[in-house]
């Protein structure tokens, strides 16, 4: 097989988990060069500006154990294999704030890490919202969101109180999305 340019050779899954599995590949560019890589195959995710009616971001706080505490962040969650990045915003939305939206809006999407992962994360506004919870993940432990302007956000993670990447990322897209035509009506 023959993508962009390199050639894999080989593929071992050396572990596996419940969310995703390391390969090591062997790989050979054109000019015949070869190489290995350890891969993290993960199956994406996807990532939720929620705004309430008043425009303001929907934040939760998220224990994250690889960090050692908790991180105000936006709703994410990882897709179910087959399961399309839009009913998946619209699932883990309900789960992480409690809220169902009566819109998504797509914002784009980035590579988390792509020098070692596949993850991909899939952006979304999430508009119209109304509660309709579903249950967290048993493994989540998850604070009722708090509503952030979006100016309110930005200072935050100039602070430091946001710093996880999904959210710094979101705050990009979003301002991006802002300026875009038809989207006055979201300005704050």
């Amino acid at each position: 097989m023959t993508v962009d340019g390199a050639e894999i050779l080989g593929r071992r899954v050396v572990y596996r988990s419940s969310v995703f599995d390391v390969s090591e590949q062997r790989f050979r560019f054109a000019d015949g060069a070869e190489h290995a890589c350890a891969v993290v195959e993960h199956p994406g995710a996807v990532a939720i500006v929620a705004l309430d009616d008043a425009g303001r971001w929907l934040l939760i706080e998220q224990y994250r154990l690889p960090t050692g505490g908790v991180l105000l962040e936006i709703p994410a969650g990882t897709l179910e294999p087959g399961e399309a990045p839009e009913l998946t915003a619209h699932r883990e939305l309900r789960e992480e704030t409690g809220f169902a939206a009566a819109s998504l809006e797509r914002l784009g999407g980035i590579w988390m890490a792509p020098g070692f992962c596949t993850e991909f994360i899939h952006y979304f506004v999430a508009r119209g919202l109304r509660a309709d919870p579903l249950p967290h993940d048993a493994d989540e432990r998850i604070s009722a969101p708090v509503a952030y302007a979006f100016d309110e956000v930005l200072a935050a993670i100039e602070a430091g109180r946001i710093c996880d990447a999904k959210s710094v990322v979101a705050a990009l897209l979003y301002e991006r999305w802002l300026r875009g035509p038809g989207n006055a009506a979201a300005r704050p």
